[in-house]
């Protein structure tokens, strides 16, 4: 049995920033979680609607893609990511980062995961394989939601790594990424303003109006048009279960995004000033009332939550672009400071 010298995990609210601290910390530098989330400048918004083979007419996420890669952009730390078409390579790759005691970032199936005893498919699931035992023919896996090692078969993790089950607009091809080292990181200060200038950058662009800021506001457009769809209800509560179930830490991820904006106040002190960390909270909050609202559609077919609904949403998606504004030093004319 090889399981990766020094390795720590403990439960989290998000699989890929947990997944990321677990690696960080493996690698010499230790960071809490809603740090590592906020440095990978994770905080974002993409709407899907009507798109073929996706199992569901409409959803949303409230995270970047790119969280874990921009993350280790911005420190500037030595990582190196690929992809996979042959399993048997993909896996022979992950043993011996694992032998060199490198833990291993997964991407794969949650469904096919079998201690999850889940049958809804998730693709996109972040998990770091930290051993292995071959008598047994098992990978041990930290996972956000457990705070013990999961054992997984090697065929169940071969499955989970590339399952044809998986979202057309999420597929897998036995993803992984590793840190090598963590020893000279971008000081704390100039990431933490890198990571929030571009995900302001991102979440105020409006070339794509199923992104960000622009996003939101398709989404209310378009939210009377989820009660005509024959899944609209589990559209709903699939909704609800984003927002405030599956891995977000409540609020879409923005009560975890809070926290992050306290802990950079000590190295960025005009974050404090500017009172971001509580602003973000409110915000989350208003998310809440957003997943509450879809819950309440889904529970009761309550056809008149589908308004109150698009309303809150309204509602966050303008008090995102004040925020976002903000970050980036903008008045209300949409000029820079020094503009």
């Amino acid at each position: 049995m090889k399981i990766v010298a020094n390795f720590c995990h403990t439960r989290g609210n998000h699989c890929g920033s947990t997944a990321m601290r677990d690696l960080l910390r493996c690698a010499g530098l230790a960071l809490s979680e809603p740090m590592c989330f906020g440095l990978g400048s994770g905080l974002g918004f993409h709407y899907f609607a009507r798109i073929p083979d996706t199992g569901i007419s409409y959803f949303f996420h409230g995270r970047t893609g790119t969280l874990e890669r921009d993350l280790c952009r911005h420190l500037a730390l030595d990582f190196v990511e690929g992809t996979d078409d042959d399993a048997d390579h993909a896996w022979d790759t992950a043993r011996a980062f694992i032998d060199a005691d490198v833990p291993v970032l997964l991407n794969v199936e949650l469904s096919c995961l079998p201690y999850y005893n889940s049958r809804t498919p998730f693709p996109g699931h972040r998990v770091v394989l930290a051993g292995y035992d071959d008598t047994r023919s098992v990978a041990f896996l930290a996972d956000n939601a457990f705070d013990q090692l999961q054992e997984i078969s090697f065929d169940a993790l071969r499955e989970a790594r590339s399952t044809s089950i998986a979202s057309v607009l999420f597929p897998l091809r036995n993803d992984w990424l590793v840190v090598q080292s963590a020893h000279h990181p971008t000081p704390l200060a100039q990431a933490i303003r890198l990571a929030l200038d571009e995900n302001a950058r991102a979440m105020l662009d409006t070339r794509d109006r199923y992104s960000g800021i622009a996003g939101m506001k398709t989404l209310a457009d378009d939210l009377p048009n989820w009660d005509d769809a024959p899944d609209g209800q589990f559209c709903a509560r699939f909704g609800y279960q984003i927002i405030e179930r599956r891995g977000t830490g409540g609020g879409a991820f923005r009560k975890m995004y809070a926290e992050f904006l306290r802990e950079a106040d000590a190295y960025v002190p005009e974050l404090g000033a500017a009172r971001l960390a509580e602003t973000m909270l409110e915000i989350a909050d208003a998310w809440t009332r957003f997943a509450l609202a879809l819950k309440r559609v889904s529970d009761d077919a309550a056809r008149a939550e589908w308004h109150t609904a698009r309303e809150i949403l309204r509602e966050i998606a303008a008090r995102e672009e004040e925020f976002w504004q903000r970050v980036r030093g903008k008045d209300e004319r949409g000029k820079t400071k020094d503009e």
